[in-house]
């Protein structure tokens, strides 16, 4: 869907705020417009917009339309010659933005602060949508990449062989290649799992913990599909950077490791059930909450 807009969802929250001003240098970079949507509750029938109990003053009082106008506004001021379109929707919040990424590029989110009510309830659409969504999920940090980010950061991406790691190398090769980045794929290995992998799996459609023997395979098997991709995309031969590590460890700790260096960290759902954090997959339901950087999360195809 290369003519698909950028979706981003906009709450007037500050982690929101963060959000607004990524999505919209995603958009400019993809060459996308920007789509703004403001999810109130279909419960909430007041005029007035005070999102999560706060005064937004006169332009609250006036409705949401301002409020989402506004944002648009910010995102064209940040930048210029930006196309965006506005929508307010009177719904679940999951429910409407896992709607909106049927027909988007990406779906981009602010991340969650730790501790309050609120935060608990907005962590929980945020995963929500993360493990549902029909496109790419980009969860960005409430304040924003690290301002001492390199230039030529790298999209990192963490795989291991199983479908939605494929998917999620997929995601980081495109982004590398539209955004002309240096990509980076990384394989956890993890000791004394062995017995567990003989045993229990794995399979290509679940999660696993890769041993050490089978680390540099999955590597290898990681660079060819990369390869493959970035021809049937057009690149000519070096023309992305793509650099392949082992690592021996836990996952979360080395992938957030690397997130504080990446320009953004690239997962897959790696999901074995249906409740959310189920389907999500521990590392990346940390991750998503924890990551200095952007987290993109991509699902397999059902």
């Amino acid at each position: 869907m290369v003519d698909a807009p950028v979706v981003v969802g906009y709450d007037a929250s500050e982690p929101a705020s963060a959000a607004l001003v990524w999505a919209a240098r995603e958009a400019r970079a993809l060459g996308a417009t920007l789509r703004v949507v403001y999810v109130r509750d279909a419960h909430d029938l007041d005029v007035a917009a005070r999102p999560h109990g706060a005064d937004l003053g006169e332009r609250g009082d006036a409705g949401a339309w301002p409020v989402v106008e506004e944002a648009a506004a910010l995102a064209r001021d940040t930048v210029p010659g930006l196309s965006t379109e506005t929508t307010v929707e009177y719904a679940s919040p999951a429910g409407a933005l896992v709607a909106e990424s049927g027909g988007a590029r990406a779906l981009v989110l602010g991340a969650t602060r730790h501790g309050g009510l609120y935060e608990a309830m907005r962590g929980t659409v945020v995963l929500q949508v993360t493990a549902h969504a029909h496109c790419p999920v980009i969860v960005v940090p409430a304040a924003g990449p690290p301002p001492s980010l390199a230039p030529d950061a790298p999209v990192v991406v963490g795989y291991d062989g199983s479908q939605s790691a494929r998917a999620a190398l997929d995601t980081a090769t495109r982004s590398a290649w539209w955004l002309g980045r240096p990509m980076r794929v990384v394989v956890v290995w993890r000791p004394g799992v062995t017995e567990w992998v003989v045993s229990r799996g794995p399979t290509e459609n679940e999660a696993h913990d890769v041993t050490e023997a089978d680390a540099g395979p999955v590597l290898e098997s990681a660079m060819v599909r990369v390869e493959e991709l970035l021809r049937e995309l057009g690149a000519s031969e070096g023309a992305v950077e793509v650099t392949g590590t082992v690592h021996e460890g836990q996952v979360v700790r080395v992938l957030h490791h690397e997130a504080e260096t990446a320009e953004r960290l690239v997962l897959g759902t790696r999901g074995r059930g249906g409740f959310t954090s189920l389907l999500l997959g521990s590392a990346t339901h940390t991750l998503v909450r924890t990551a200095a950087c952007p987290v993109v999360v991509a699902r397999a195809p059902a």
